[in-house]
């Protein structure tokens, strides 16, 4: 039978328009989630606060490294237990993009809260914010969570709760049992342990411990810090010990100052000695790993030369009786050094010792203070865990321990959030394929742990690149619509080879399924007295070639329609070609080129609302039927000549060759999740679409069988 052709386009549009549908991109920035609102959170359960990011490790070798990502981790365990330590807590502050988790320094893993328990009790339940971990009484990680419930009699609540998870992220013991009540006081064996085994050692390493002043760091094998060297200036290293026994306020310390009250050394020291004739003092600082400090502590001391002063010996220290501070005056009893000081000596060569309230302000030469001032280093499994003090943005300024993690190659390890999972829809915004994206943008961050956005690209820039259908990681995704197999059928799509690229993508899963209907002229149905399949058969068999039906171009899913039912049937009637993936009602209804047309439901709903279209059937499989407006169209398989008979147009996701097996099963599962959704679900039937949500070897199962399809229907019917 001979193709009428209409609206000849040039013939590579065909072949961009189907390489664009399969097309994977990346937008260049990442989004950032917005912080939470607990207010807005109570006030309106139903807007859920984005889920922050799961993360992993980086390292990072910079000269200036980013301490405060650096210095993220907890512990919260008693010091004699460390030895036996297996997990660090990351608890980021709540404006922070990373989500609250563990690391394993024995397998070196994170683990987070699984996507799979964001949700338990059948759905009543549904976590929309990671809080904190912290410890329990029995050296279990407890997971602080925000929680909304679906309440059985309508309506949404959010509380705050605890739960303990497993070593797979899922629940030991939920937050809260289905019926709203506490779990803290339950207990499980198979809630996770902070402690390794009791056999269980830290692994060796090469790099070593070694400490100036009491301040420590790591060496390697050739005696080069692989960690910032401590501080060889006694004041330096004096300060910073200080500030690990974490100064009270109220502390004093003792300094020297010279005639004129300039302080030349900061009171930060014990109790000094006075200057001696040589003009040098003796500085000494506490060492050793006990932060404990005692009269049996030993200490490190140096002599430090002082510039020459002159002066001091007519002053005389006295105390103020009405401030009772010290100071100084002189033979006439006037103030030359205002009374300030808590203690003070007579003058000794121009230097007189004092003491002071710990200078809070004072900073060692060039210091930064973002850099942590480190309290000790330990092995826990296979990795070395920083502790130290420190103030910056996420202490809100306060100093606080934090810990920070380095390898075996002395390189600091950095939890950074998960990147943004890019979806690539190759049309502008609007349309089917685009809906469905943001569909995904919509629930997955919730599931995945990470942001989702949606690129819109146009058509042609796949042909300047192909890396983008091939490169991309676990960055990008794909959303390919209508067409299965990826590569075309041979002898209906034409232009360059395109296969091998295609075949180079790795499955996800089928994300929904949309059938197409067939509708004829009313106006002619009712005077051919067609009002069903067997009607449209029985005429087309009598008056062959009589009837027209309208498809889109070559290879498309009304291509496929067309064929199967002639081939099926053994009816004929003559295909009418537009050159689109889909003519619009209007062909009949206005231009009436065509008699009968296979079209997507929500291209021809408006015209069958207005009873110029009749429904004679959907391709859909007769266990799915369609319905609009509370009536039940038929299935073209529901006809004894056509039993068996489906098209449909298959909307799936696809990600690059060199993505992780195992991160597109987490996509996979995610999106079964969102299918499952009840609201999804009810959108899905009103887009006439059956959800997907199989396995990527399902996927594949179902881009064989259309392939077949294809091959049976153009076989055994002339195109």
């Amino acid at each position: 039978m001979e193709t009428v052709t209409q609206c000849l386009e040039a013939p590579m549009k065909r072949l961009y328009l189907f390489i664009a549908l399969l097309w994977l991109g990346m937008a260049p920035g990442l989004a950032r989630a917005a912080p939470p609102s607990y207010q807005d959170l109570y006030a309106n359960p139903a807007r859920t606060m984005p889920m922050q990011p799961t993360w992993q490790l980086q390292p990072v070798q910079t000269q200036a490294p980013p301490w405060d990502d650096i210095f993220a981790f907890t512990i919260g365990i008693a010091p004699n237990l460390i030895e036996r330590l297996r997990w660090l807590s990351l608890n980021p502050n709540r404006y922070s993009e990373l989500a609250p988790a563990l690391f394993d320094a024995f397998d070196g893993r994170t683990l987070s809260l699984s996507p799979s328990a964001r949700s338990f009790c059948e759905g009543r339940w549904q976590v929309v914010r990671l809080e904190y971990i912290s410890l329990n009484t029995e050296y279990q990680p407890s997971l602080k969570v925000w929680l909304v419930e679906q309440r059985p009699g309508g309506g949404l609540r959010t509380t705050t709760a605890v739960g303990r998870m497993d070593a797979q992220g899922q629940w030991a013991v939920p937050p809260v049992s289905c019926d709203g009540k506490t779990t803290m006081s339950i207990e499980s064996s198979t809630a996770l342990s902070y402690l390794m085994p009791e056999e269980s050692r830290p692994m060796p390493s090469e790099l070593q411990v070694d400490t100036v002043y009491a301040q420590h760091g790591l060496r390697d094998a050739q005696g080069q810090w692989r960690t910032p060297a401590p501080p060889r200036d006694i004041a330096t290293a004096q300060w910073m010990d200080y500030l690990l026994q974490i100064v009270t306020p109220g502390s004093t310390g003792s300094g020297l100052i010279d005639a004129r009250g300039k302080v030349v050394i900061p009171f930060i020291f014990g109790n000094l000695p006075d200057a001696t004739a040589q003009r040098r003092i003796r500085l000494c600082t506490s060492v050793g790993l006990n932060r404990q400090r005692n009269a049996s502590t030993p200490r490190a001391c140096r002599w430090q030369r002082l510039r020459g002063s002159q002066g001091g010996a007519a002053l005389r220290p006295v105390k103020d009786t009405s401030t009772s501070r010290w100071g100084y005056q002189n033979a006439q009893g006037q103030w030359v050094i205002a009374p300030q000081f808590h203690e003070a000596r007579p003058f000794r060569h121009g230097y007189a010792v004092v003491a002071g309230a710990f200078p809070e302000d004072w900073r060692p030469p060039g210091w930064q203070d973002s850099q942590p001032i480190i309290r000790q280093f330990y092995r826990m499994g296979r990795f070395w865990v920083a502790e130290a003090l420190v103030r910056n943005a996420s202490t809100d300024g306060r100093w606080v321990i934090r810990d920070g993690l380095l390898n075996d190659a002395g390189q600091w390890l950095v939890p950074v959030r998960q990147p943004a999972l890019h979806i690539t829809v190759p049309f502008a915004q609007g349309g089917r394929t685009s809906h469905y994206a943001q569909m995904l943008a919509t629930h997955l961050p919730n599931l995945l742990g990470r942001s989702v956005l949606v690129d819109h690209v146009p058509p042609t820039t796949l042909t300047d690149d192909p890396r983008l259908m091939t490169e991309g990681g676990n960055t990008r995704a794909m959303l390919a619509a209508v067409r299965l197999p990826r590569g075309g059928i041979q002898g209906v799509h034409r232009g360059p080879p395109i296969d091998a690229l295609l075949q180079s993508l790795l499955p996800v899963t089928l994300l929904a399924s949309e059938p197409l209907v067939l509708v004829m002229d009313s106006e002619k149905a009712d005077t051919l007295g067609i009002h069903s399949t067997d009607d449209l058969l029985a005429y087309a068999r009598a008056h062959p070639g009589s009837l027209r039906i309208g498809t889109g171009d070559d290879g498309w899913t009304g291509h496929l329609a067309f064929n199967q039912l002639l081939a099926m049937s053994g009816a004929d009637m003559q295909r009418v070609v537009f050159r689109r993936m889909y003519p619009d009602s209007d062909v009949i209804t206005k231009e009436h080129a065509v008699d009968l047309l296979f079209a997507p439901a929500n291209g021809v709903k408006v015209a069958v609302e207005r009873g110029q279209l009749r429904v004679l059937g959907t391709t859909a499989a007769p266990e799915h039927p369609q319905s609009y407006q509370g009536v039940q169209w038929p299935t073209l398989a529901s006809s004894a000549a056509l039993t068996g008979y489906t098209a449909y147009d298959h909307f799936s996701l696809w990600a690059p060759a060199d993505s992780d097996a195992a991160s597109n099963r987490l996509l996979q599962n995610a999106i079964a999740q969102v299918l499952a959704k009840p609201e999804v679900r009810k959108h899905l039937q009103d887009l006439q679409a059956v959800g997907g949500g199989g396995s990527p070897e399902n996927l594949l199962e179902l881009e064989d069988e259309e392939h077949k399809r294809w091959v049976r229907a153009l076989s055994s019917h002339a195109r």
